[in-house]
């Protein structure tokens, strides 16, 4: 991909934020004032600029966070506010904005890249690939048939919100895909915005098991009821998922169904006794490899999995990935080194989706994305196997 050299690109000066917040709310449908408060909640030295010939086309900004594969954090920039001004939109001005913001994590040791899409085709011209599953559910309350009340749903105080944080880090440690929330995240589910978020623990013997936080609509005369949101949810039990869940139907009573965002087999759904959960929308997270290498050094693996895998990898935007990669697996952990057979061909579009767990790699050769003899495919299943990924937040 070639350099533009009438496009500029690099952080933004004092006088850019706001008509640089104001270009973004236009193009990505803000409401007025909302994106200078995603952008300054983001902080401003993680959004960057770009201008085509002097003028301000585009931004783009990213947010430092993590993102849980094999038990393990592993350093991921979440990318946010990508718009271009109308004027400017099919001159490459996005193409090359991007392009540039994976070139910056690159030198900042970031091995993956996150967002979520407003079109897939676009940053799939990126290196992008769709990759963890974000699903929205309804229920009607009086369709919960949990009766749990021995173990205790406490009022969380101020003093007691790190302990959510420790108890959603077990859960995300066993899932795949969970982000490894910064500060601003936290702040959205425990303070959010002209909004009360009632906050409960669930504790057995005084020890932490899961936890719930939901908003509620205020009651308006002769208007059905809004449904009750579940904005953030995690339970590590059989017993506080049946506590969490007495909890939220003991509202049916003055409201009729509860919304919340889950996993592809969710938890909540399967406690149930009958299936009376609707999926109402599910929408894809897209993960990119920024280095291969890296990325593979810096995940987990099942401990008792030791496996080789050759790689041959095609990138058409970062030329650093391009080549052939071994990946040697053992304890839990990978190293890499470049070289090797190259026995698995893949694009890092597909690899980043078997990286994640979205795809196994036997899927990926259904659809025609990877080439390997039949053996290296089924090392390759066994090394990456895991969970489906999916995350709960969006951002």
């Amino acid at each position: 991909m070639s350099e533009r050299t009438d496009i500029e690109y690099g952080p933004i000066f004092d006088d850019d934020f706001d008509p640089l917040a104001t270009l973004l709310g236009q193009a990505l449908l803000f409401a007025d004032g909302s994106m200078h408060r995603w952008l300054r909640d983001i902080g401003v030295e993680y959004v960057r600029a770009v201008r085509k010939k002097g003028r301000l086309a585009s931004g783009i900004a990213f947010i430092p966070m993590g993102m849980w594969f094999g038990g393990v954090s592993v350093r991921t920039a979440g990318i946010t506010a990508v718009g271009v001004a109308p004027e400017y939109r099919g001159s490459h001005v996005g193409m090359t904005m991007l392009r540039r913001t994976l070139e910056e994590l690159h030198a900042a040791n970031y091995p993956l890249a996150a967002l979520y899409p407003a079109t897939t085709a676009f940053y799939r011209k990126t290196g992008f690939e769709r990759a963890s599953t974000r699903t929205m559910y309804e229920m009607r309350l009086d369709a919960i048939n949990a009766r749990e009340r021995t173990i205790d749903a406490v009022a969380v105080e101020a003093a007691d919100e790190r302990i959510l944080r420790q108890v959603y880090a077990q859960r995300a440690r066993n899932a795949a895909g969970n982000l490894d929330r910064p500060d601003m995240m936290w702040r959205n589910y425990l303070e959010p915005r002209e909004q009360t978020a009632h906050k409960f623990l669930v504790l057995r013997d005084g020890q932490p098991e899961g936890y719930v936080i939901f908003l509620q609509s205020t009651f308006v005369p002769n208007q059905p009821p809004k449904p009750l949101i579940v904005h953030d949810v995690c339970a590590l039990s059989a017993a506080a998922t049946e506590r969490i869940l007495t909890l939220l139907a003991d509202h049916r009573s003055v409201l009729d169904k509860m919304q919340w965002i889950g996993a592809p087999l969710d938890l909540l759904t399967f406690a149930n006794a009958e299936q009376a959960q609707q999926s109402t929308r599910s929408f894809d997270l897209m993960l990119r490899l920024v280095d291969v290498p890296a990325a593979f050094a810096a995940r987990g693996y099942c401990p008792g999995v030791t496996a080789e895998l050759q790689l041959e990898v095609f990138d058409d935007v970062l030329p650093w990935n391009n080549g052939r990669f071994t990946i040697s697996i053992a304890d839990g952990r990978a190293e890499t080194q470049p070289g090797g057979e190259g026995h698995i061909r893949i694009d890092v579009r597909t690899l980043a989706a078997i990286y994640s767990g979205h795809l196994t790699p036997f899927e990926a050769r259904m659809v025609g994305k990877i080439e390997a003899p039949e053996s290296h495919l089924t090392l390759a299943s066994l090394a990456l196997a895991g969970p489906r990924p999916w995350t709960p937040d969006m951002f």
